[in-house]
């Protein structure tokens, strides 16, 4: 056992984000919560996040508590709680809902970071636009409002939100998950015209999805399609060059 701090022990390998919550006798919220919920997470965001009654005086909170974590103030709304995954049977529960958390990632982290992850709970029915849109209030709300319109539940991993976001802010007409027949579902469809595959290495690294993969590039060909194919770090390093990209493929057809 390791003393954290402020009367706080636990495993040296605990999570920070559940160590920061019980030294401030909080919840685990915001994209730490969203990530315990087993949610897309992009790789942008390190502090941990916390949630605690909007009344309680951040000043009498555990000092050494604040370091590398954000501290949100929230009104009793966003203080709704669930059952944390690793700890199903813990005498306190320290984990915000997933829309509670979702809602707040909104108007506290980078949009796309947001996107992917709502774009993740939609996909899996954790929650619905409604579920969250409910939970928006106070300063920030019409700008959260617009970035909840973006999100898509059709998309199925974090580098589809993030072309599909990029594109369609682009100027292009972006349709996600379109099932083509002899095909099957593709990642994204721009303006009708060219095919966007969106290639995680978890997903498409053994030869048997090697060659599907080019079976299905084959048959879209076939169609009269244009098929462009983008892998995890040509996404992450520069969503700019997949607008570049499409935007060249379209110029040439």
């Amino acid at each position: 056992m390791v003393n954290h701090g402020g009367g706080c022990y636990g495993l040296p390998e605990a999570d920070p984000a559940i160590v920061a919550a019980t030294r401030t006798r909080g919840l685990v919220a915001c994209v730490s919560a969203a990530t315990a919920h087993g949610l897309a997470v992009l790789p942008l965001a390190t502090a941990s996040h916390v949630a605690v009654p909007a009344e309680r005086n951040p000043r009498r909170l555990d000092p050494g508590a604040r370091g590398a974590v954000t501290i949100h103030r929230e009104p009793p709304g966003m203080l709704t709680t669930t059952a944390h995954p690793e700890f199903p049977h813990a005498e306190r529960p320290i984990l915000v809902a997933a829309s509670v958390a979702l809602a707040r990632m909104l108007r506290c982290q980078d949009p796309l970071v947001a996107i992917a992850a709502i774009d993740s709970a939609l996909n899996t029915h954790v929650c619905t636009p409604r579920d969250i849109a409910s939970l928006i209030a106070g300063p920030g709300r019409p700008r959260a409002l617009s970035l909840l319109q973006e999100c898509d539940a059709r998309s199925q991993s974090p580098i589809e939100s993030i072309a599909r976001v990029t594109l369609r802010r682009g100027g292009f007409q972006v349709e996600a998950g379109v099932p083509i027949a002899g095909v099957g579902l593709v990642d994204l469809l721009v303006e009708g015209r060219v095919v966007v595959e969106l290639d995680g290495f978890a997903y498409h690294s053994g030869r048997r999805e090697y060659r599907e993969d080019r079976r299905r590039d084959r048959e879209l060909l076939a169609q009269g399609y244009l098929v462009l194919r983008f892998t995890w770090e040509d996404v992450m390093r520069d969503p700019g060059e997949v607008v570049r990209a499409v935007r060249a493929a379209l110029a040439r057809a």
